[in-house]
């Protein structure tokens, strides 16, 4: 396949990665078939438009970030802001507003010294 198609399967891979996903879950999530996902991945099949719409909703990503082609995107790259907000999405909302209550805290914390 296209070398583009495998940037963008590595960009997918590193974003589900990051978020602690298999490839199964994603594909659940981006509602599309498990082994069509890995084919993606490897860069064997190039997805439609509306397919990666799907997988960028389900990575809570915008599409432009798994469609650059500047080389996959390291997780090092990744803010932290974006971190934290990937965790705490699986989360209540009372158990978000806890996190942001104690991220809060800690920064008045910081600002005192």
């Amino acid at each position: 396949m296209s070398k583009f198609a495998r940037y963008i399967g590595e960009n997918i891979r590193t974003l589900r990665k990051l978020r602690g996903l298999s490839q199964e879950q994603l594909a659940l999530r981006a509602e599309i078939n498990a082994s069509y996902m890995g084919q993606v991945e490897r860069g064997e099949k190039s997805p439609t438009i509306d397919v990666l719409g799907k997988i960028a909703g389900a990575l809570q990503c915008p599409l432009e970030q798994i469609v650059q082609v500047s080389g996959s995107r390291q997780e090092s790259e990744v803010s932290y802001a974006d971190k934290i907000a990937h965790q705490i999405n699986g989360l209540t909302a009372k158990e978000q507003e806890a996190v942001y209550k104690l991220v809060k805290q800690v920064i008045q914390f910081k600002d005192i010294d």
